[in-house]
């Protein structure tokens, strides 16, 4: 069944969440750039929270997925 799920922004968003949380907790609390050397989106501090880092991950991981439009 290959029939496309469509889901509101809300929706999307707090599955993500979601994930990243169970993905963070696997992974011991590491954050993406432990594990894989992805680059932080921002500067760490002390309030930083791992899954975020994940989410902002997945979501750069999924735009650069996207096919691009012809540029020649």
């Amino acid at each position: 069944m290959n029939t496309p799920i469509q889901h509101d922004t809300p929706t999307l968003t707090t599955a993500l969440e979601k994930a990243a949380k169970h993905i963070c907790t696997a992974r011991s609390g590491l954050c993406p750039h432990a594990v894989f050397q992805h680059p932080c989106p921002s500067d760490c501090t002390l309030d930083t929270i791992a899954w975020e880092c994940w989410m902002r991950f997945f979501l750069d991981q999924a735009n650069h997925s996207r096919p691009q439009g012809n540029t020649s």
